[in-house]
């Protein structure tokens, strides 16, 4: 290969500084960070000679989602009779004293006792209070903690965390086995406690545990005998439960509901809430949680080639936006505010796609066209690419396979995998010889599903074939530690060779017939779920429901008869508001559960019998 087409590891080295260096601020998609990285991109492929291939030049602008930010102005408003009582939970700071070594400390911005909590719409809801001890109600551990109440309409207030471990129930024990070496015991085995309360104390599960049963609002108070910093707004997470909630102190929580600590105890003690308490009063629930839209881009050029369409052109594609600093994706919690740089994660993928890009743009016209797709919005749910697949800037027709790099900053070792090899049938054999030549050690994968999700699933579901290139995960994923000094750029260098390889033999051969997946690959089992649904849900969609993006081959949905563009709205008797609502329904069943579906299908509602599938691998 002449030097000047020659993949160049210091060029890829050179990008990946730039793209993860402070001042891009971790490029979170609707940044100003990412404006400035798409916008530099767009002139890098301008500058190798690519013709545009965006909506806009280079550039396909769309929306995404911004950070949820809380607002500052939540509240509580409480009444009983002639009594009002607003509550804001701002205490005021100490006062400068003369002591100097205390001005620090008056400095202090005001402590919060009341903040919204992350999974809370913003708005405001009004109802009588009902105090529902923790909220906990599942057969699993003999407790219902709304016996006797009814929360419809009402604010519910609960107590943070679970109840005290002694409160578990007993559960029989495995029978013992008998023999001529080990006798049976006579007396039976003792009963064994309920290990633990798993994720019933989830604030989200809390939320919709309270929300199933018709509550208007929630209010989350700490626990008055436990000392624990209040929860920061921005730890929760990315479920949205669509009602206001916030989550208060023990002592505000007094002052809301007299009597609250004591009340506490008695459930320690192994008292269940009484639907007598607190009859009189009402409160208004106030969460300022400010949810807005901003503008993500993708940036899309085209290195023309000997022949034009005839469904030939190869996408190379990889994301370039990351976390900002940090949310719900990070893995630091403790380091939320930090900036997240992604040098791995995908600066490196871009980076490398970027050379890849040069070397096809400086050699001879490749067989057909090859168009480079540097996407926004992966981190937030494959948005960019499936916005394009959606609103394609050219007819998808004419894509014969898609080359997908997330995360190959770090195969100086020569180690990658590939995944999506079983979508076409000569993909496993080109892999073959061109991963010794490029000296790769391949480890390949027939199927397209692997760790998390990336951009080439958008091809997938669209029966494209599609292959992903991944060096691995490592201690620096998804955390502000994932600098530039930790990229191994030769490794990104023969990650160039593989992929242009690839394209010759893509372009080469006189067709490539999609295949779909083996079922048993088709879908890895995700922790967190006992229960399999078989749905892709639609992360841009932001309506009323769940709407789906397709389903799994063979799982429940599937069988069901649920097709892509469905809207789910309800899942036995909860209603579903948004993805939130059918996380919780998903979990609140088991394998093996027969519900009772309700989908909306081009404007009219309509219902099925799904079978929930176990999540495991047994």
């Amino acid at each position: 290969m002449p030097a000047s087409t020659a993949p160049d590891a210091l060029r890829i080295a050179q990008d990946v500084r730039w793209l993860a260096d402070d001042a891009r601020e971790g490029r979170r998609a609707g940044s100003a960070g990412e404006e400035a990285a798409a916008s530099w991109l767009a002139q890098r492929l301008e500058a190798l000679g690519l013709e545009p291939a965006g909506s806009e030049g280079f550039l396909q602008p769309f929306e995404v989602p911004l950070p949820v930010r809380d607002g500052g102005g939540s509240r509580l408003t409480v009444t009983e009779g002639d009594m009002i009582q607003e509550l804001d939970g701002v205490v005021a700071p100490v006062e400068a004293s003369g002591d100097a070594a205390a001005e620090p400390e008056a400095e202090k911005a005001p402590a919060k006792e009341l903040v919204p909590l992350f999974c809370s719409a913003g708005g405001a809801a009004e109802g009588k209070l009902v105090f529902a001890g923790y909220g906990i109600s599942s057969e699993d551990v003999a407790r219902d903690d709304y016996a006797g109440l009814d929360v419809k309409g009402a604010v519910v207030v609960l107590v943070r965390g679970t109840p005290p471990d002694g409160l578990l129930p007993v559960r029989a024990p495995e029978p013992e086995a008998s023999g001529a070496e080990t006798p049976a015991n006579p007396h039976g085995a003792a009963p064994v406690p309920t290990s633990s309360w798993g994720g019933l104390g989830s604030v989200f599960n809390k939320v919709m545990e309270a929300k199933r049963r018709g509550a208007a609002a929630v209010v989350i108070a700490q626990h008055p005998g436990k000392e624990e910093p209040m929860l920061r707004f921005e730890e929760g997470g990315s479920a949205e439960a669509r009602i206001p909630a916030l989550h208060v102190s023990a002592d505000l929580a007094e002052q809301v509901l007299p009597g609250f600590e004591r009340r506490v105890g008695e459930l320690d003690a192994g008292t269940l809430p009484s639907a007598m308490a607190w009859t009189e009063r009402t409160a208004r629930v106030t969460a300022d949680v400010v949810r807005e839209k901003g503008t993500a881009r993708n940036v899309l050029g085209r290195i023309p080639g000997r022949e034009r369409g005839h469904g030939r052109t190869i996408v190379i594609g990889a994301h370039f936006d990351h976390l900002g600093r940090g949310g719900p994706g990070s893995l630091a919690p403790g380091e939320q505010g930090e900036i997240h740089n992604g040098a791995d994660d995908n600066a490196s993928g871009t980076a490398t796609v970027i050379e890849i890009a040069r070397v096809l743009a400086a050699g001879p016209p490749p067989a057909a066209d090859v168009v480079i797709a540097l996407w926004s919005g992966e981190e937030l749910g494959l948005l960019g690419s499936e916005f394009w697949a959606r609103q394609p800037t050219f007819p998808l027709e004419e894509v014969r396979a898609n080359l997908n790099l997330d995360m190959v900053g770090r195969a100086n070792n020569g180690k990658l995998s590939v995944l999506g090899a079983g979508t076409a049938q000569p993909f496993a054999g080109w892999l073959a010889e061109a991963g010794p030549a490029a000296t790769l050690d391949l480890d390949v994968s027939l199927s397209g599903q692997g760790v998390g999700g990336s951009d080439h699933q958008t091809f997938l579901k669209r029966e494209i074939p599609a292959l992903h290139f991944f060096s691995g995960l490592h201690s620096d994923y998804h955390r502000p530690s994932d600098d530039y000094e930790r990229f191994e750029p030769e490794g990104a260098r023969r990650v160039v060779e593989l992929a242009l390889a690839l394209v010759a033999d893509i372009q080469g051969a006189p067709e490539l017939a999609w295949v779909p997946p083996a079922k048993d690959a088709a879908e890895a089992p995700r922790g967190g779920f006992k229960t399999r649904f078989g749905s892709i849900p639609d992360y841009a969609f932001d309506g009323e429901g769940m709407r789906l993006d397709g389903t799994s081959p063979g799982g429940p949905a599937e069988k069901a008869g649920l097709v892509r563009g469905d809207v789910i709205v309800g899942v036995g008797d909860q209603k579903i508001d948004g993805l939130g609502d059918f996380m919780y329904a998903l979990n609140t069943h088991k394998p093996g559960d027969v519900v009772r579906v309700r989908f909306v299908r081009d404007g009219v509602e309509e219902t099925c019998q799904v079978t929930l599938e176990s999540n495991q691998v047994e």
